[in-house]
């Protein structure tokens, strides 16, 4: 694990979101149905994700929050159709932002972020939320792609040239040190895993105060995960969870000058707060990379 042996870095956990800030430290006395999990979902023009990935979640007692970030389609009528309680917002207000306003109105004690194009079971969402209470810190199935490998939702530390090898060089996971996967019957400690979906305790979730609102999209789900870290808590893919993930991120969908502006918008952010995962020198870079080293990484 991490140590905390300075608190240097931890200005960037007190995200702006007032909303975080009136989370409970638990939620016994909340108003609303008394749930265990809480699942968010945020939304932008993904009406089609939905209906091919939660059209047969059957989440019974298990909380479905959808925040709608001002789709242009129907994305809010086919969410309620399926079953979602959903927060509609008046604009675009990013990823984090939306995530962090779900998790304000959510009743369960663990949270699980969930895309639109992940394909969730109720009972690995059940297995994720034990694990989140168990062992606390961060959880994440093993994702699939659409030919049922494995997907690289595991990673090692975000060094810049591991980041540009990984987007020149996909799909040859076998020489790419900062992957990792999940076996099955494994679960696996990784630096952090893409925020495609991974479930948190709600207490936790509060302390490093939620998803950092600097980010508009990209870099978030590396940024939470580090901050988990810092606290001494894992950050696990789990191989017995294994859901599917559409994975059309745009910048992997040919020249996007917008989604490719956001992009350097966030690594500069990241890069200028996580500063050790420049180069992998320092302390805490050191501790990562023993982190992946005992994990067989590098």
């Amino acid at each position: 694990m991490v140590s905390e042996k300075s608190r240097e870095t931890d200005d960037h956990a007190m995200v702006e979101s007032r909303e975080i800030g009136n989370l409970q430290a638990t939620r016994d006395a909340a108003d609303g149905p008394n749930v265990a999990v809480s699942i968010i979902t945020v939304t932008f023009n993904s009406s089609s994700d939905l209906r091919r990935s939660y059209a047969k979640f059957e989440h019974g007692d298990i909380e479905w929050i959808v925040v709608d970030n001002d789709s242009a389609d129907d994305s809010v009528d086919v969410a309620q159709r399926l079953g979602a309680r959903v927060v509609t917002l008046p604009t675009n207000v990013g990823f984090a932002k939306a995530n962090n306003i779900g998790a304000s109105v959510a009743n369960g004690n663990v949270l699980l972020f969930a895309n639109p194009d992940v394909t969730p079971e109720a009972v690995g969402v059940r297995s994720l939320a034990d694990a989140a209470r168990r062992e606390g810190g961060i959880h994440a199935p093993q994702l699939l792609n659409d030919d049922q490998s494995l997907q690289e939702n595991g990673r090692g530390t975000p060094f810049p040239h591991r980041k540009v090898l990984h987007y020149v060089r996909r799909n040859t996971r076998q020489h790419d040190p900062y992957l990792l996967f999940a076996a099955e019957g494994e679960t696996v400690d990784c630096v952090w895993a893409t925020g495609a979906a991974l479930a948190i305790k709600t207490t936790e979730f509060a302390e490093i105060g939620g998803w950092d609102e600097r980010f508009f999209m990209y870099y978030e789900d590396s940024d939470i995960c580090l901050r988990a870290r810092y606290r001494g808590w894992p950050v696990r893919v789990h191989g017995d969870v294994r859901w599917h993930h559409g994975w059309r991120r745009a910048i992997r969908r040919g020249w996007n000058l917008w989604a490719w502006r956001q992009e350097l918008r966030s690594a500069a952010i990241f890069y200028w707060t996580h500063k050790y995962c420049i180069l992998p020198v320092g302390r805490r870079s050191k501790e990562l990379r023993r982190l992946e080293q005992n994990r067989g990484l590098v």
